[in-house]
């Protein structure tokens, strides 16, 4: 699939057809299969072969969560695939008793659909005796479990049992199908990570997170699955031992007001430096049905830039990607910083057993320069670069970093200077890193307040008023040309006009497909 001068597949994106364009499904598939992260795979339970026969369980295989929800998940689709048609459908040998079971409860507990602006966390799970779990082992030497999730705007996610952790249902399942087989995959359909702690307590083979690949998700997650297509997606969160390990967790979600306290240190950039040991599944990580050798990493140093390369080089037996990762490492100073942070990706073409790619990416010095919004630098409402030495990563992920450079800043420059906006206006303690026997550890500091006032900003801000003068003939086509000026067109525009340029139509015209707001 290619993408240039806003043409895919020869089409050009500002003159598509209103009906869907069928060429554009196989370019979704293919998408969806590039962020699929394989988080573990023992004994090679993927990929499926043609000699496995697999038992399939869990009700989400009937019932694909193709998105969240709210405005980016109620969109109109066509139809929706799902997982074990699709791998049916690419040769997979799949026991049919236990898909069939699954089908006709499916059939008598259908989806409530009523409102698919927030469908629930999950849909409640098939209960199924061990011994039904038991008999299918006997016909089968494999065991897919396919688990789903959705969340999203008016549907944010919870501690209750069903979302972030296991139904209660969920976790019979897993354990009935872990005692029963030797090797187990567990496929999540899910729109973000959700507790992980059920795969060593139950000592789950393999765990595949297949996100929510949208009307071709089905097809795409058989793709992965059968070895049609090898996993290449790495984590862009960080998976902890516990829901609890998130700092920022005691700060989520208050009806009157959520308070920053974690500043800076959301996500890896907390637990790569304060909470090492609370990971599970870093930031970064993914892993491969084949095996990569990187070699010859260099960086240096071209202007403004900095510019790596790696070669990359596919040592096992399946064809596959791989993805470079950059970090740096910034001198703590006066301001704090995180252990490191993420600068620079690049993923790999399809590589054969054996083949290579020297993989380059690059980045600007003054990526690494940090906000200043309280002048401790001497440099208030600025971007800057403290003196130190910045270190330069080439990466598998997070954890697995090669340093390539040591890049010297002698002293602190500033790199951008900008005005401060939108500065809290109540006290309250925010997390900074302070250096203590030469370990970081967390201090807390208030949160600088507003020292400007808004009003009068606003007020001196304030552009000279346009006068209206009514419709003069004036097209948006003249402003184009040069015939008139913006200001001239937009003179003659009423009250009523400019209001309904702000506003749009609403979500709940008949003008529009139902669900978009905004439209003109």
């Amino acid at each position: 699939m290619e993408y240039k001068n806003n043409e895919v597949l020869g089409y050009k994106l500002s003159e598509l057809p209103e009906k869907p364009v069928k060429e554009f499904a196989s370019v979704a598939r293919e998408m969806a299969t590039e962020g699929m992260v394989l988080l573990k795979n023992e004994n090679e339970i993927l990929p499926i072969t043609k000699d496995d026969v697999v038992s399939v369980f869990g009700r989400t295989q009937m019932d694909y969560y193709k998105s969240g929800t709210g405005s980016g998940g109620s969109v109109n689709v066509e139809y929706i695939t799902d997982i074990p048609s699709s791998l049916v459908e690419g040769g997979m040998n799949i026991n049919n008793e236990i898909y069939d079971i699954y089908k006709a409860w499916a059939k008598e507990n259908p989806v409530d659909m009523s409102n698919s602006w927030t469908l629930p966390w999950h849909q409640p799970e098939m209960p199924i005796e061990g011994s039904v779990v038991r008999e299918a082992a006997k016909k089968s030497n494999k065991a897919l479990i396919i688990i789903g999730r959705t969340a999203g705007e008016g549907l944010d996610n919870t501690t209750e049992l069903g979302c972030y952790t296991l139904s209660e249902l969920e976790e019979e399942l897993v354990s009935k199908v872990s005692a029963a087989f030797d090797k187990v995959a567990v496929i999540l359909n899910v729109s973000n990570v959700i507790d992980m702690s059920f795969v060593e307590k139950y000592n789950i083979g393999s765990v595949l997170y297949a996100w929510q690949g949208g009307m071709e998700g089905g097809r795409a997650t058989a793709d992965v699955i059968l070895g049609k297509a090898t996993p290449s997606g790495k984590l862009s969160d960080t998976i902890t031992k516990s829901l609890s390990d998130h700092i920022s967790l005691k700060n989520f979600g208050n009806l009157d007001r959520n308070i920053y306290e974690e500043d800076i240190f959301v996500g890896y950039r907390y637990f790569e430096t304060f909470a090492k040991d609370r990971v599970l599944y870093p930031f970064g990580f993914g892993i491969s049905y084949t095996t990569f050798d990187f070699s010859d990493m260099k960086a240096e140093v071209c202007g403004d830039r900095i510019n790596l390369s790696v070669m990359i080089t596919n040592t096992g037996k399946y064809s596959g990607k791989e993805v470079a990762e950059a970090y740096y490492s910034a001198p703590n100073g006066k301001l704090g910083k995180p252990d490191c942070e993420l600068c620079a990706f690049r993923k790999t073409k399809l590589l054969a057993p054996g083949e290579s790619e020297t993989v380059s990416m690059s980045f600007e010095i003054n990526d690494m320069a940090s906000y200043d919004d309280s002048g401790i630098t001497g440099h208030k409402s600025a971007y800057v670069l403290e003196a130190g030495d910045y270190k330069i990563y080439i990466a598998r992920d997070v954890r697995r970093k090669t340093e390539v450079l040591s890049y010297n800043v002698t002293e602190t420059v500033v790199t951008e200077q900008l005005t401060e906006a939108l500065s809290p206006v109540i006290d309250f303690k925010r997390m900074k890193a302070v250096i203590k026997d030469g370990k970081k550890v967390i201090e807390y500091e208030d949160a600088p307040k507003r020292s400007y006032n808004l009003k009068e900003r606003i007020q001196k801000g304030m552009p000279a008023e346009i006068k209206q003068t009514g419709d003069r003939g004036i097209k948006l086509a003249d402003v184009k040309s040069g015939k008139n000026t913006m200001e001239e067109f937009v003179a003659q525009f009423s009250d009523f006009d400019l209001a309904c340029i702000v506003k749009g139509e609403g979500m709940h015209s008949p003008k529009v497909t139902a669900g978009t707001s905004g439209c003109f």
